[in-house]
């Protein structure tokens, strides 16, 4: 009778503590179900989901920067004989533009000026009478060329001076009013060229390519080989 108290207090003790450990689990449960749900409102304010951390998060894109812009096509002259050698042709290439002269040495002739880019050729004369349409490739230019009533079928290929387009000096045209394609020729050059007077179109005195000069009457005229402007 005497060891009930003691055992009575013990019982009433051990009570209290679980009373006191259950509150306190429900307190922890508490405090962390606020704490989640003060992230979760952050992260929503945020933009950032619960699994991904600031640090974490990948880096912006770059925006991607413009492409370089397309090379100049390079300068190049190709010049030879139609299919069958009845005219001569000269054309001139730079910079994605192009100018060309044909000539059959008699009456048909025309100079032409236009597009020479992506390998295609689109020339035309300024009153419309000349065209020329074709593409080139790997030092070779095939396609077709009018002049006046005349058209021709051509393949010619990328040719060294003295070979290109020529035509009289502009301050001496009121004595010579010529033009001459200088295509190769075996070991040399050919030319083919017509000279105006009056409206009347004869054939060209002959070039001399080593000094740009062409004789009228016996005195020298100045002839200038023409480039892309």
């Amino acid at each position: 009778m005497k060891h009930k108290g003691p055992i009575i207090t013990l019982l009433a003790g051990l009570v209290v503590a679980g009373v006191l450990y259950g509150l306190n689990v429900n307190v922890s449960h508490d405090a962390a179900k606020t704490a989640a749900a003060r992230n979760a409102a952050a992260n929503a304010t945020t933009g950032i989901t619960p699994s991904t951390s600031p640090s974490a998060a990948a880096p912006p894109s770059l925006a991607p920067s413009l492409a370089p812009s397309k090379p100049p096509e390079g300068k190049n002259t190709y010049a030879g004989a139609t299919d069958g050698g009845q005219a001569g042709l000269a054309l001139a290439m730079s910079g994605g533009k192009a100018i060309a002269y044909v000539c059959d040495g008699k009456a048909a002739e025309s100079w032409m000026s236009g597009t020479a880019e992506g390998g295609k050729i689109t020339l035309r004369s300024a009153k419309g009478t000349g065209t020329l349409t074709g593409t080139y490739a790997n030092g070779v230019a095939v396609g077709t060329v009018t002049a006046g009533k005349k058209t021709w079928r051509f393949t010619i290929h990328i040719a060294k001076p003295p070979s290109g387009l020529y035509r009289s000096a502009a301050s001496v045209r009121n004595r010579l009013d010529a033009s001459w394609a200088v295509i190769p020729s075996g070991d040399g050059v050919k030319q083919f060229g017509v000279r105006w007077i009056n409206g009347v179109a004869t054939p060209a005195p002959v070039l001399d390519t080593t000094t740009n000069t062409a004789m009228v009457d016996g005195t020298p005229v100045q002839v200038d080989p023409t480039e892309v402007p």
